[in-house]
């Protein structure tokens, strides 16, 4: 499976051109770089835990060199190399496997309705915590304790990820750092969309958090629409809805399964003057059915749920219809991104705690999980894939690292 894997990614995804593409700024490096990359993207691929588990392997002879090469590096050698890594190459390798997934028509859409627009979803995601190590670019928070305020250690990173397709595709992470928000980092990374990604995204889609005029309005600069979630009932923008709700009949739509949506469409809204020119609020009540647990017994439920969106989409463009599925879509960040990866993928776990360290793993980590499940998609037979997972997946391609292989996985060997 894993010499299946390896040809699939080197004739399909020309990977020999990403790892040449890699490098660190170590001097005098006696392990190349692209052995570096090899471990720690094997180490996804086959889901190992931590450095310390794959150096275990990598010391056996003759099990890891197929992959690796002849040179393999230590846990060590490994987070003081990723800790030197050009974080600019991982990004342009990212950005290289999401093209190619485009003109290959890799990227499934979720509707079966046609549309021509791609999105993608920010969010910010905490990775793990510390009471005692840390960097200088670890966030600081006080936490009371029974025993008086202790100072806690963290970092958290913001992640761009394409909606409404599968698989649910990194496209840029960035971090959060010491004394700024959530919203700063975004803004580096939609600042960089236009470089490695021209006309990749139509538009993106954002928590009640971003809803701030110079993130908007960095957007717009990028080409982009947006879709945030309405929230704050202080606002102005909030109120002046309100006041229409009074004077405005809803849509209303049936779906499949009998649930009723209430819709409203509002555009060329100039209640937020800090941002230049009009907006448009689309406004749902929908009604679902939650099945309970109460008393021992299960009970069905209806539940009514309120969301209000803020979007620069004009109404002539795209209907409500879809900016309240784009707005839901923003969920994908959380349930097919951010709890696989944790779950499945250890993108939580604490490598190496040095702050370029962890960006380079995150980022070899979102090539891992691309390449990886369009391997699982579209080379393996549907016969092959039915009734086991990625993670059965896994556990083959490290069942191929057992078996005594001469040679090389690749064409040309590292």
């Amino acid at each position: 499976m894993l010499s299946r894997f390896a040809r699939y990614v080197e004739k399909g995804w020309d990977f020999p051109a990403l790892v040449q593409h890699v490098r660190d700024n170590r001097p005098a490096a006696q392990i190349p770089a692209s052995s570096v990359f090899l471990s720690t993207f094997g180490l996804f691929a086959v889901r190992f835990p931590s450095f310390n588990a794959l150096e275990q392997e990598l010391r056996i002879p003759a099990r890891w060199e197929p992959w690796v090469g002849s040179i393999k590096p230590s846990a060590d050698t490994l987070g003081y190399s990723l800790a030197r890594f050009d974080l600019e190459c991982l990004r342009d390798n990212l950005a290289r496997i999401a093209h190619q997934a485009k003109r290959k028509k890799a990227l499934k859409r979720l509707s079966k309705e046609p549309t021509p627009y791609w999105g993608a979803a920010l969010d910010g995601h905490e990775l793990w915590t510390s009471f005692s190590r840390c960097c200088d670019k670890c966030l600081i928070r006080e936490l009371d304790t029974t025993q008086g305020p202790v100072t806690q250690y963290y970092h958290r990173v913001v992640v761009l990820q394409m909606v409404d397709v599968s698989p649910a595709l990194i496209l840029d992470i960035e971090p959060i750092l010491p004394g700024e928000g959530e919203v700063a980092a975004a803004t580096r990374i939609l600042q960089r969309l236009c470089q490695r990604y021209p006309r990749f995204l139509d538009f993106v889609t954002a928590d009640a958090l971003y809803l701030q005029a110079p993130f908007m309005q960095v957007v717009q600069e990028q080409g982009l629409h947006a879709i945030v979630v309405l929230k704050q009932e202080n606002r102005e923008l909030y109120q002046d809805v309100d006041g229409l709700l009074a004077i405005t009949a809803p849509t209303v739509a049936l779906d499949p399964d009998g649930l009723s949506t209430w819709q409203w469409d509002f555009e060329n809204l100039t209640t937020w003057t800090q941002l230049a020119g009009p907006i448009r609020v689309v406004r749902t009540v929908e009604e679902k059915q939650q099945r309970r647990r109460i008393a021992r017994q299960w009970v069905d439920q209806w539940d009514t749920v309120e969301w209000r969106w803020v979007t620069t989409f004009p109404a002539g463009t795209i209907s409500g219809d879809w900016i309240a599925r784009w707005g839901h879509a923003r969920w994908d960040i959380e349930n097919r991104g951010f709890n696989e990866l944790s779950q499945h993928w250890a993108m939580d776990h604490c490598f190496h705690h040095h702050p370029t360290a962890i960006l380079a793993i995150l980022l070899i980590l979102a090539m891992a999980f691309a390449l990886t499940t369009f391997f699982f998609d579209r080379n393996l037979k549907p016969a092959v894939r039915q009734g086991k997972t990625r993670l059965h997946m896994a556990s083959l391609l490290a069942d191929d690292l057992l078996r005594s292989i001469h040679g090389s996985f690749w064409s040309q060997p590292p």
